[in-house]
């Protein structure tokens, strides 16, 4: 278990058990839950509980050293704090929205015609051409090349069309990752905490959304249904850690505020488990294994796709701007790569939905590390 902090001893009488009574109330209407339960040691009437399932380990030291982190992270918060996992510091530049396939870097829709497609890519060779847009431009070059033969003739951009579909629907449920939020914000501009629910592992037990009713909700159905954060800062930051705290199954967590986008975007194609087997199975009653899908592990691969996006350029070669057959992952995380990598000014010339369709963050410059 988490060792007591001396904090919690200088609470006045008063504070501490109005947090017994409301938490104990919040408990107890999630009884029917509470089997299997690994319960740690009480403090003020919040159960303290050691997390449980993989987190990126953070020292001491690299709080100190994350300028952003250590201003808005108190010690209490960091054992709630979970974030993507990159291996570089450019990484950073790969959680923000950008085209993935072929439709989307011309900017046409899927039932676009020969004639969408030439004006489309006239327009944007302008943009992006390497005597124009500089050397970090060549591989969208090669890609835009490519997207107009593809989509030019009206049975090859039918066969990609499905192949497209089909690579939506199989990695998450087809939704475009446009670079917003989900949940409302509702904090200062300036604040960079997040919070965020993995579906993926919540059990519906409504400890959170009856303790800090304004920032969480139920959703698909209040009694069969997931706790999702749909406010962001709907409550004040105790309420919100001690509602995060209630959790019993550790499915809360506090999040930076530039990767809540990606993280709620790869939440969707994160397989909703039966409750009542997942009880099972913390009780000990039954041997499935999980699903194995959760929101941190998408956004991963997400990123990785695209930290992958050049390598996969270079050993393509882009088949000379020659036409693709069809669509999947690997090229979707290489566009997407490639396009990261242009000049900002370039992005915001050619692709100016896309500049709007992010959160409030500008675009990243390439190169630009995350801390």
């Amino acid at each position: 278990t988490r060792p007591r902090r001396a904090g919690r001893l200088l609470e006045p009488a008063t504070r501490v058990a109005s947090r017994r009574a409301m938490s104990c109330a919040a408990r107890a209407a999630s009884s029917s839950f509470s089997a299997g339960r690994s319960l740690g040691r009480s403090r003020g009437g919040v159960r303290a509980r050691p997390r449980s399932g993989p987190r990126v380990p953070r020292s001491a030291e690299s709080y100190e050293n994350d300028s952003v982190l250590a201003l808005v992270l108190s010690p209490e918060a960091k054992e709630y704090y979970r974030e993507v996992s990159t291996e570089h510091e450019d990484d950073a530049r790969f959680l923000d929205a950008a085209p993935c396939d072929f439709f989307e870097l011309l900017g046409v829709e899927a039932d676009a015609d020969g004639a969408d497609v030439k004006s489309a890519f006239r327009k944007l060779q302008r943009v992006v051409h390497p005597d124009v847009a500089g050397a970090s431009a060549e591989p969208l070059a090669v890609f835009l090349n490519a997207a107009y033969a593809t989509l030019l003739d009206d049975a090859m951009r039918a066969a990609y069309r499905e192949t497209v579909e089909a690579s939506r629907r199989a990695f998450l449920g087809g939704h475009r990752f446009d670079g917003k939020p989900v949940s409302r914000w509702n904090g200062a501009e300036s604040e960079r905490r997040a919070v965020f629910v993995d579906e993926s592992a919540c059990i519906g037990c409504k400890s959170c959304v009856l303790y800090a009713p304004n920032t969480f909700e139920m959703v698909e159905d209040f009694n069969a249904g997931r706790a999702r954060c749909t406010t962001q800062w709907g409550d004040d930051l105790e309420t919100t850690q001690i509602a995060i705290e209630l959790c019993p199954v550790d499915c809360i967590y506090w999040v930076n505020r530039s990767q809540l986008p990606l993280l709620e975007y790869a939440m969707r194609g994160c397989k909703r488990e039966d409750i009542a087997i997942m009880a099972r199975r913390r009780s000990g009653n039954m041997g499935s294994p999980p699903s194995g899908t959760n929101p941190f592990a998408n956004a991963e691969k997400i990123v990785k796709l695209r930290r992958e996006g050049k390598a996969y350029v270079d050993e393509v070669g882009g088949a000379g701007g020659a036409p693709y057959r069809g669509h999947d992952e690997k090229l979707s995380g290489a566009i997407a790569s490639a396009w990261l990598a242009l000049p900002r000014g370039a992005r915001e010339k050619g692709w100016p939905a896309w500049n709007a369709a992010g959160d409030e963050r500008p675009l990243a410059e390439p190169g630009a590390g995350s801390r």
